[in-house]
């Protein structure tokens, strides 16, 4: 496995080198860039690019009953006999407490990803653009959660706290701190809003105060992204492949559980449908299993790039139907 450092372990403009990392079905070559290098191109583009939700949103926005909240073929239930059984209003109404509930599952996950950036920011170089950019990610995710937050409560709805389980578990994980899984697992979560998000924003079918959220998370994300797989390519390039393929299997056990997790069972009973039955249909619909591979598509080909679906990870990631066989 070769040593993932610059030459002689100088920073060289600009900063780029090759690492190689052992998988089952033969070497991966990663290319690697400085983290300065990084973190120097993503702060410019903050400065240019972002946005405040109170100000670029428009709360006010009348919410028309007729329009969606989300394009409906991201519906948990779209295409089942269940959703051919609603009416459109009831459809819409599917579509908002469902867009509201990754919304809520999204704050959560968003408020673990601050504490692992301050985390990672306290072990590093404090006068480095290293943290200076995870301290302006920071900054953006508490924009991102108050912003969603406010979606919410604009739909009249309230958010949902994870379950005690998961709650507790977050907790633990974020006590024992490890930066292999919790970049790999920044990604599961930003890759799936992404590709949800990219469909929702230019969608004119969809709710205006909803096209403005989209949009703003999707410009601000797409930094996040940048920075979460580049560090993992350089973590992985360090790590043992045991150490490897263990954390890929435990990121693709929390996502499995993770899929399972988006949809609250309020948003069914909200239309009229008993959480239980329709929780059993959307897990077993063709076209939900297919959005879901879908929506993680680029992480997993991510994934397959830095080897994290190398060994039983990959298993994992197919029976969830997360990943095509």
């Amino acid at each position: 496995m070769a040593v993932p450092a610059p030459p002689n372990g100088r920073r060289s403009r600009p900063g780029t080198w090759t690492a190689t990392i052992r998988c089952r079905d033969g070497d991966h070559t990663l290319e690697l860039t400085d983290r300065e290098v990084v973190a120097e191109r993503l702060l410019k583009t903050s400065r240019k690019h972002s946005f405040d939700p109170d100000t670029d949103v428009d709360w006010d926005a009348p919410q028309d009953p007729d329009r969606f909240y989300a394009p409906p073929q991201l519906a948990s239930l779209y295409e089942t006999p269940l959703w051919d059984g609603l009416s459109h209003r009831q459809r819409v109404e599917l579509t908002k407490h469902e867009m509201c509930s990754i919304a809520s599952f999204g704050i959560w996950s968003e408020l673990l990803l601050m504490q692992a950036l301050v985390q990672h920011s306290y072990r590093r170089r404090y006068d480095s653009d290293h943290v200076a950019y995870a301290l302006t990610e920071i900054a953006d995710e508490c924009r991102h959660s108050k912003m969603f937050g406010r979606m919410v409560r604009t739909c009249g709805l309230r958010t949902h706290r994870p379950r005690a389980l998961d709650y507790q578990l977050g907790k633990l994980f974020m006590a024992a701190y490890d930066p292999l899984p919790t970049f790999a697992g920044t990604l599961v979560i930003e890759e799936f809003t992404d590709a949800f998000q990219r469909l929702t924003f230019p969608d004119e079918d969809v709710q205006p105060m909803v096209r403005q959220v989209t949009r703003i998370h999707v410009i601000e994300e797409a930094r996040h992204i940048k920075y979460a797989r580049e560090e993992l390519k350089r973590l992985v390039a360090r790590a043992h492949p045991a150490r490897r393929r263990m954390a890929a299997f435990g990121l693709a056990q929390a996502t499995r559980a993770m899929a399972t997790r988006l949809i609250h069972p309020s948003c069914y009973e909200a239309v009229g449908l008993d959480p239980k039955v329709a929780s059993r249909v959307a897990a077993r619909s063709p076209h939900r299993r297919a959005t879901m591979a879908w929506a993680f598509r680029k992480c997993t080909d991510f994934f397959e790039e830095v080897g994290f679906l190398d060994g039983p990870a990959r298993k994992v990631w197919v029976t969830s139907g997360l990943l095509a066989a």
